[in-house]
């Protein structure tokens, strides 16, 4: 039997950063099984998952459900990186550059994520395939968090693009700038 996929709080603490979440909203992180008045260190991934589905419904309605992910991707990376653990790791990627960080992209995301399996192959320079495994939370919202990541180490405009489905089992990102 495979092991739950754990997220760490600072997943959640971005979460909050981002939505700011009136009663509605925290009364569904509640539901979800996020109590935001008292975080613990780690949750499952279905309460992450939960957590994002209550956000794409109060912020993104009626918003096509793939750029709605994306978006999301892209502002928990920019509220993550206002985190206390984020502002060094943002730091870490300002230092390393693009190509560096791409190098690091399995550690990134097991730095917040455990265990997931994510390989990344350089194809060109500032040409990139990142392979997901285990990973339970949708595809575009990866590829917005790697726009917003790559950015973050100085990528001028990363294109992320979702190259392969394998249904429940995965998915691979094209990852240029």
């Amino acid at each position: 039997m495979p092991t739950e996929v754990t997220v760490q709080s600072t997943l959640f603490e971005s979460l909050v950063r981002f939505t700011k979440p009136d009663a509605k909203l925290r009364a569904d992180f509640m539901a979800a099984g996020y109590d935001v008045d008292k975080p613990r260190a780690t949750y499952p991934a279905a309460v992450y998952l939960g957590c994002q589905e209550a956000v794409l419904r109060h912020l993104y309605p009626g918003r096509e459900r793939k750029a709605a992910q994306r978006e999301l991707g892209r502002e928990l990376v920019r509220m993550y990186f206002e985190t206390l653990v984020g502002r060094v790791v943002g730091m870490a990627l300002k230092v390393a550059g693009p190509e560096r960080a791409m190098k690091r992209v399995a550690l990134s995301f097991s730095s917040v994520l455990s265990p997931v399996d994510i390989q990344g192959q350089q194809l060109a320079p500032a040409d990139w395939r990142v392979q997901f495994r285990g990973y339970p939370f949708p595809a575009d919202a990866a590829a917005g968090t790697c726009e917003g990541a790559l950015r973050q180490a100085g990528a001028p405009e990363p294109r992320v693009e979702v190259e392969r489905y394998e249904g429940t089992d995965g998915f691979d990102l094209r990852i240029r700038w």
